[in-house]
């Protein structure tokens, strides 16, 4: 829900003969976050920038987990637990866009796209 705000690890780097320095040679010149990952840093000397690497923040999500299938309320798998019930029962094809799978019911016909499932995610 709410985004951490991290920022660049590493300081900032001033230009040869800068003003500032020359003044107070241990001034700190913080990072601004500009929106959308991007941050700032400025000085009279330079101006440096670092941008956020971009990272997938969607749920990963199981298509045969019992908890995130939304059968049709009249199906009688509706409450169907065994992993090896629904591998029979639900039907996995590519979803309607990159990263995603389209999961049909055989019972109900009902049908539900879920983000593609990854092994090594929690």
């Amino acid at each position: 829900m709410f985004r951490r705000k991290r920022g660049p690890n590493k300081s900032f780097v001033h230009a040869e003969g800068c003003r500032i320095v020359q003044t107070d040679p241990s001034v700190e010149i913080p990072w601004n976050c500009d929106g959308d990952g991007l941050w700032k840093a400025e000085c009279v000397c330079t101006t440096e920038y670092f941008r956020e690497p971009i990272t997938d923040n969607r749920v990963r999500l199981d298509p045969l987990d019992p908890m995130t299938s939304p059968h049709a309320p009249e199906c009688e798998y509706v409450d169907e637990r065994d992993r090896s019930v629904l591998k029979v029962l639900l039907r996995v094809k590519p979803g309607l866009g990159p990263g995603y799978s389209w999961v049909e019911c055989g019972a109900c016909a009902a049908g539900w796209q879920v983000a593609l499932f990854a092994e090594s995610v929690g």
